[in-house]
């Protein structure tokens, strides 16, 4: 079978089982209405999250706690850092509105059960956050080029947890996030080999459920729309001075590290969080089933297209793919590059595709809930006001 038969046959069965998922759903909603969460905070449900200062977790986070449905663990290993600082910021704001809603707790090692047996207690839901590096606070060591130990790594974590959660029988539901679905690799011919860290992530949902647990599987894309701004939260230091602590877009520069052609699934941390909110809403909709989720999908010469469409004056612009064989030689001197090369290298070597081909295929989840929108983000970052520089 040929690689676009074959992606172009699981986008069409993604595209079922989220049609299937989304009408359950909405027809359980219509059954009960839109009943009003416990005023009584204590009566919530808690959820905890863990990894919750890494941005895409702190998102969760943040939407766990805005819909006012839930009570919320935050889980994370290092205090004293930035990252903790935006969740003490969060947690300030909170307690002014909704006392209790959310509760922080630090020193959670992610390898460690009987750490994560604590953390998960009382908890009836948790989202499971795994990660291939080894990490401190400051310091970050990159498993990309070391699969061996990588993969070491990642299974510490999912052992831990797994003690963890059968050694607490409160939790009902797990929720994982993970890359697209590999659409290719021993369907199609000649396809590339598989980055050894998604591979390895593709199979942590089926391993947890085979051992008993109810286990959700969000598949969002690796490609956040911060990676044109490193974080939706970010003020001008969060990470540093450098240019990847600010928007990277600018007149003429849409930056993308994939083909100007290659149809790419975008996602807003914002959406991850939604989603994750109405898995733990309706778990029985939700239970040990795959939601594919996006926000848009578009190619870089149609991002190109929006940002101009959008700009109020007549800025120009031009997508601008960050080489290879750079990135190649940068990975030699920055573990921060390894994986993106490697996704890189995985996905313009036509390894896969990504689980939605138009953003036609989003409307089932527009059903639910209003996607972020490339759109909404340059005007969230300003772009729309950039002024073309003198002649």
């Amino acid at each position: 079978m040929n690689r676009d038969t074959a992606v172009a046959l699981a986008q069409q069965g993604i595209k079922v089982n989220n049609k299937r998922l989304i009408d359950a759903l909405l027809a359980r909603k219509a059954a009960q209405g839109d009943a009003a969460p416990s005023s009584n905070i204590a009566d919530l449900p808690l959820i905890a999250v863990t990894c919750a200062t890494g941005w895409e977790c702190y998102a969760i986070v943040e939407e766990l706690v805005a819909t006012r449905r839930f009570r919320v663990r935050a889980l994370y290993r290092t205090p004293g850092t930035q990252a903790a600082a935006r969740l003490e910021a969060l947690l300030a704001t909170t307690e002014l509105k909704a006392p209790g809603l959310l509760t922080l707790h630090s020193g959670v090692d992610m390898n460690s059960a009987e750490t994560l047996t604590r953390a998960f207690s009382d908890c009836t839901g948790v989202v499971l956050y795994n990660t291939a590096n080894t990490s401190r606070a400051g310091r970050l060591t990159n498993h990309g080029n070391d699969p061996v130990g990588g993969r070491a790594v990642v299974m510490r974590q999912v052992m831990a947890a797994l003690e963890a959660l059968k050694a607490t029988p409160s939790v009902q539901q797990i929720i994982t996030l993970i890359f697209p679905t590999d659409k290719v690799t021993g369907i199609a011919d000649n396809t590339p080999t598989i980055p050894w860290w998604i591979d390895q992530k593709l199979r942590l949902s089926g391993f947890l459920r085979a051992q008993g647990l109810n286990v959700t599987c969000i598949y969002r894309p690796a490609y956040y729309y911060a990676m044109h701004r490193v974080d939706y939260t970010a003020q001008e230091h969060f990470r540093g001075s450098g240019q990847l602590s600010r928007t990277m877009i600018t007149e003429n520069n849409i930056p993308g590290i994939t083909d100007p052609d290659f149809l790419v699934n975008w996602v807003d941390v914002r959406d991850v969080g939604k989603w994750v909110g109405t898995c733990f809403e309706y778990p029985e909709v939700f239970a040990n089933e795959d939601l594919s989720i996006a926000s848009s999908a578009h190619t870089g010469h149609e991002l190109v297209d929006i940002a101009e469409r959008c700009n109020r004056h007549g800025t120009r612009f031009k997508y601008k793919q960050f080489p290879l064989w750079l990135m190649k030689i940068l990975g030699r001197f920055s573990e921060e590059v390894i994986y993106p090369l490697r996704y890189a290298e995985w996905y313009n070597a036509k390894g896969n595709g990504y689980d939605f081909a138009s953003n036609a295929d989003l409307a089932d989840l527009e059903r639910v809930h209003p996607l972020w929108s490339f759109e909404r983000e340059l005007e969230f970052w300003g772009i729309n006001d950039i002024r073309p520089a003198r002649p």
